[in-house]
This record gives C-alpha cells, sequence and structure tokens, in this order.
C-alpha cells in the first residue's frame, strides 16, 4: 500500500535502540533546502553583478578641446586640406609656415617634421595605415611625397598635377586628379596607373577605396562654376566594370567610416547618412552633424580641412566656410594690416585692379563677369561685361585708364579684347590664342604701347612664356629673356619708368623666383627673391622704389627697395603683414597697390572682418559615440 495515496506522511519510522527514529527521503530534505539554495545563489548574483559593474570600465565620455597653434604659426595652403590623424589616432599632422608639423596626442607641443620644408606649401598629409609614414602634396614641384613621419628625406613617389584629395589603404595611396580621374601609386614609389577615368568636363576629388577592395568612393565635380563642388555628386564606382553609382547629391569630400556612415561637406557643415558599404545604398536622410569647418579655396578644390581616425577621434579646423563659397568683400590695408572695407555687396570676386588716377577699381568674378567700381562710392558698382559675351576674365588698366583689357573667350579662342572703361561702344580684339593656348594680359607700359602678357599652353604640362605685343602693329615677339618656359605664370609687371619688367618664374626649379629685367631686355637679370623663399606676384610701388612680391602661401608680403642708378641694386627684403588673400603663384595676383602707395587692395572673407581666421584646431575625442546617437544606423 502506498502511504501517499492514504494521505499519510512519507516519513519511515525505523525501530533504533531505545525507540524509533524517524528517517526523512533525500528528495524530501531538497525540497526543503531549494529555497536556502535559490536565496544564496541570487544573493552571489547580484553581488558579482554588482561588483562586475563597478569593475567593468565606463564608455569613455566624449570630450572637445581646442588645439591652438604656437605663436607665430599659421596655417599653409590655400589649395588642399592641411590636417590628418593616424589610423589609431595617437599622432596628428599639419600644414603651417610652409612645412609640416607632428604632434602626439599625449603631448602638449607639436614638432616641425624634418624634411617637409621646401615643398612649397605641403598638402593633403596623409598617414600610413601604420601610422609610421606620411604622404603628402609638394606644390613646390607638384609631386607625391613620403616620409617617416619622425622626419628625415622625402622620397618622390611620381609626379602629379594638381592633388585633389587622397588616401592611404592597404591597395596603394589613392589621389584625385581632376579632369584625368583617380589615380594609384605604390607606397614604393613607381609610375601610378589610371583606377578611375572620367567624362570631359568632370573632375574627380578625394578619392577612397571601400572596403571590398574593388569600389571607390569619391566626388565627381562638373563644370567651372565657383560653388560646383558643393553642388558636387558623390559617387562609388567599380575599377573593374568602371559602372558608377550616384549615393549623394550636392556634396564633397566624402569619406566612409567603420561605424557605418557616410560623411561629406557642404559648405562649412559636415553631414552624416548611413551607408551600407556591401550594397552601396544610403539610408534615410543626411544629418548635419558638425558646423563650422573651415574650407580651402572652394574654386580649387571640393577638401574640408577635416580628419577622423579609426578609433573615432575627429579633428577640425574651425572656422568661416570658403571665401568664394559665400563671397568676397574688398578693403585697403595699410603696412600694419589695419582695413579699411569698401562697401560693396560680397560676391565672388577675384583679381582687383586699381586704374591709374586711383579712383576706379576693375575686377573680375568667377562667373566670368568684369565689374567697375567708382571708389567715391557716388555710383554703384556696375558690369563692364554681360551675359553672352562669353567669359571675360583677368582685367588690366591701359596706361591713361580708359580701357580695361581682359581674356574673353567670346569668339571661341581665350584671346585678349579691350573696352572703354564707361561701356561705351564694344569690346576689340587685340591678339587671337592659337588652340590649345591660353592668353592672360599683365601690365601695359606706362607710355600706352606695349602689353606684356603670358601665353600658357592648355595641356597637363601648362607651361607659360612671357610675350610683349605692340599696339601699334598688332604684332607680338617673345620676351627673350626668358631663358625657358615656366610651370607657373609670369605675373609680369612694367616699373612705373617703363624701363624695367619684374616677373616671376619658375625655370625647372622647385620653387618660383622673382626677377627683374631692363626693358627692352639687354640680357641682364636679377634674381629679386631668395632660392629658398618661393618667390611669385611682383608689384612695384608707384615710385619705383619698391618691389612687393608674395613669398609663399603664408601671411606676408614682402617689400624690397631698388634703386636703378647709377647701375641697378635692390635691398633685403622686409616682410609686413596680409590680411588679405594672397594666391598661389599657379593663379595671377590677388591683390592690388593704391595710387599713392600706402595701401594695397585685397580681398578678404565676406564672414569675417578683415582679420585672419583663428589659428587652432578643434579635437572630438570619441566622437563615433556621438555620431552614432545622432545618426543611428541599423
Amino acid at each position: 500500500m502506498v502511504a501517499g495515496n492514504l494521505g499519510l506522511s512519507t516519513d519511515v519510522r525505523l525501530p533504533v535502540e531505545g525507540g524509533f527514529e524517524t528517517f526523512e527521503p533525500q528528495r524530501s530534505r531538497w525540497r526543503r533546502a531549494l529555497p536556502i539554495v535559490v536565496t544564496a545563489v541570487v544573493t552571489a548574483l547580484v553581488v558579482g553583478v554588482t561588483v562586475a559593474w563597478r569593475l567593468w570600465p565606463a564608455a569613455a565620455p566624449v570630450t572637445r578641446f581646442t588645439v591652438p597653434l604656437p605663436e607665430g604659426q599659421q596655417f599653409s595652403g590655400i589649395s588642399g586640406s592641411v590636417v590628418a590623424i593616424s589610423p589609431d589616432g595617437r599622432q596628428m599632422v599639419y600644414g603651417a609656415n610652409r612645412q609640416l608639423f607632428l604632434r602626439l596626442m599625449s603631448q602638449l607641443e607639436a614638432k616641425p617634421i624634418s624634411g617637409s620644408e621646401n615643398s612649397g606649401s605641403p598638402t593633403y598629409p596623409v598617414f600610413s595605415p601604420d601610422g609610421l609614414s606620411l604622404v603628402f602634396f609638394s606644390t613646390a614641384d607638384r609631386t607625391i611625397r613620403r616620409m617617416a613621419v619622425t622626419g628625415g628625406a622625402a622620397v618622390t613617389l611620381c609626379n602629379a598635377d594638381h592633388v585633389l584629395g587622397m588616401s592611404w589603404g592597404p591597395d596603394g595611396i589613392l589621389f584625385g586628379q581632376g579632369a584625368k580621374g583617380i589615380m594609384r601609386v605604390s607606397p614604393n614609389g613607381g609610375a601610378p596607373e589610371t583606377l578611375v577615368s572620367v567624362k570631359t568636363g568632370e573632375q574627380a576629388h578625394a578619392p577612397q577605396m571601400l572596403p571590398d577592395g574593388r569600389t571607390v568612393l569619391y566626388t565627381l565635380a562638373t563644370g567651372e562654376a565657383v560653388d560646383r563642388w558643393d553642388k558636387a555628386r558623390i559617387v562609388a564606382q567599380t575599377t573593374k566594370s568602371g559602372e558608377r553609382k550616384v549615393l549623394m547629391e550636392g556634396g564633397s569630400d566624402a569619406r566612409y567610416l567603420p561605424t557605418g556612415h557616410l560623411v561629406y561637406a557642404r559648405e562649412g557643415v559636415v553631414f552624416a547618412v548611413p551607408f551600407d558599404a556591401a550594397r552601396l545604398q544610403t539610408a534615410g536622410s543626411p544629418v548635419p552633424v558638425v558646423e563650422g569647418v573651415s574650407r580651402p579655396n572652394s574654386s580649387l578644390t571640393g577638401a574640408a580641412h577635416l580628419t577622423v581616425s579609426a578609433t573615432g577621434t575627429l579633428i577640425y579646423r574651425p572656422g568661416p566656410v570658403s571665401n568664394l563659397t559665400k563671397g568676397i568683400s574688398l578693403g585697403f590695408f595699410d603696412r600694419r594690416g589695419t582695413p579699411e572695407l569698401l562697401k560693396i555687396p560680397p560676391g565672388p570676386y577675384e583679381l582687383p585692379r586699381v586704374s591709374p588716377d586711383g579712383k576706379r577699381i576693375a575686377l573680375g568674378s568667377e562667373d566670368g563677369t568684369i565689374w567697375i567700381y567708382d571708389l567715391s562710392g557716388a555710383s554703384a558698382m556696375r558690369r563692364l561685361t554681360f551675359d553672352g559675351q562669353g567669359k571675360n576674365r583677368f582685367p588690366v588698366w591701359s596706361a591713361d585708364g580708359a580701357r580695361v583689357t581682359f581674356q574673353s573667350d567670346r569668339e571661341k579662342d581665350l584671346g585678349i579684347f579691350w573696352q572703354r572703361a564707361d561701356g561705351a561702344g564694344a569690346a576689340e580684339r587685340l591678339a587671337t590664342a592659337g588652340e590649345g593656348m591660353s592668353f592672360i594680359p599683365e601690365a601695359w607700359s606706362p607710355d600706352g604701347t606695349r602689353l606684356l602678357y603670358n601665353a600658357s599652353s592648355k595641356d597637363k604640362d601648362a607651361l607659360s612664356t612671357l610675350w610683349v605685343l605692340s599696339l601699334a602693329d598688332k604684332k607680338a615677339e617673345r620676351f627673350a629673356s626668358v631663358v625657358s618656359p615656366s610651370s607657373t605664370l609670369t605675373g609680369a609687371v612694367f616699373s612705373p619708368d617703363g624701363k624695367w619688367v619684374a616677373y616671376a618664374s619658375r625655370e625647372g626649379r622647385t620653387l618660383s623666383a622673382v626677377y627683374v629685367q631692363p626693358f627692352p631686355p639687354t640680357g641682364a637679370r636679377y634674381q629679386i627673391s631668395k632660392n629658398e623663399i618661393d618667390g611669385h606676384h611682383p608689384l612695384w610701388s608707384p615710385d619705383g622704389k619698391e618691389l612687393f612680391y608674395n613669398p609663399g602661401p603664408g601671411s606676408t608680403l614682402h617689400a624690397v627697395s631698388i634703386s636703378t642708378q647709377p647701375a641697378f641694386s635692390f635691398g633685403e627684403a622686409v616682410p609686413f603683414p596680409r590680411p588679405f588673400y594672397g594666391n598661389a603663384p599657379l593663379y595671377e595676383r590677388t591683390f592690388d597697390i593704391s595710387h599713392d602707395g600706402q595701401r594695397f587692395l585685397g580681398l578678404i572673407d565676406a564672414t569675417s572682418s578683415g582679420v585672419a581666421a583663428v589659428s587652432q584646431l578643434q579635437v572630438v575625442l570619441n566622437w563615433f559615440d556621438e555620431l552614432k546617437q545622432r545618426v543611428p544606423v541599423k
């Protein structure tokens, strides 16, 4: 009989000496002990979790701080990015004072990288995947160079035209070449290969190889409008088939991040959007994640001064958007840099020139219009050229101030025309450029009988020679004493007495130099700038006793005293501040001098007060955590 069926106890009483002892089965004991065991286990788990939570490292907070440049340093480069961070986030590099500086994130000071000097203005620095080497574009001789981050000899990897963005991945070094597409070169150097080709009228920028190793992410711009990079497309293109897929419209300088985001710049804002790199698909709408990012000259590049490590450290140069994106203003500046801004609306202006009588200004604009402005302020700025008359650029006043000379493509070639400054009458042709050539007027002789102009080829070498046009018979001859073609524009100017010509030239040299020669040429030639200075854009004082030139991409001009009697001689260069915008030797001079010789007319950011931008970098640690919160990736 089963006791349980009778509702009796399941305990068993066994006979023992002196009576009976109750025996409890093992299962019953376990049932009674179970609550105690469970309580002990739960308590242990709670204690363990609590201890583990206290010992487990908390997520590092997002931290922001600024890195000011030391006194005396200013960022270099107007045509490309000048800041980079190593993949592990432990090192940063920036370009200032015409060379590269390295700062370890664990240290307080940056040190110059020996071997990066004499590279013109090094741009687009990029770390190697292991963080031990750097590559950068040398604007001095248009080469891509590699060197150790600790300094030393910079080895040339290959020649390159003006680089538009660069990256270094497991498959090699990729760099943009504008109308030539995307190129790739081995870290050991050699002839670069064309990885991506573009069509006529297109320019490629900021290439990055995606994780699949066969698809290139880059920016594609079309046309020549000043805002073409902000209207560019972000595309992905396979290297084998050449199939191109548009990912985003309206932006540039895109990069794929390991968080699964695509980030890119438009004006001074950085946007992010989720991106599936395997399927080449974005999800959702782009979100602004960083504002106030400085941009280089937007007429030259779509780059942003921004870099991100694989570990989530973000570094960018704060500041207003590119002056040519938002428009620029003009002002006169004395030799102390004190500004006097002109009361004209901001716009995409370029190449201002003061009339011989000092009362008017002729200036061009990126859309191909030439404007005239009366400095008295009595009338509004007016157009000299109009839509339907082609693109008209590079204004130069005639010696008497009655006409403005300029380059125009109104009759298909890039020849030279001039027109009355008061707008009366039609423009007249002065010189016809041959096929594949570009003529740029430089300066009239004081007697109005001779015009100096550059004749430049439009091929990949873009070499320039200096010519002299006789107004009387419209015949031109080469300025014989310029020995060989220059890879930069000469920026030639007559002295006020017409007996001397100053010009800049890079004739097989690493850097351009400023020279002075008699006119007509006698074979004599005097080098004004020093060999270690990239001298360009010479400009005479109205009395002929000084010669000014731009010593590089920094923030100064140099003034040199000149004496021509009893023989030609010159003094030491004296620097003084240049708060206005100064262009590289590949382009025309962006400033001029007042009629009295005491002030300089220059272009400045419309968003600034004429004072140079703040020289500092903004650092954001653990930025990926913030990015993932603001732009979640499914």
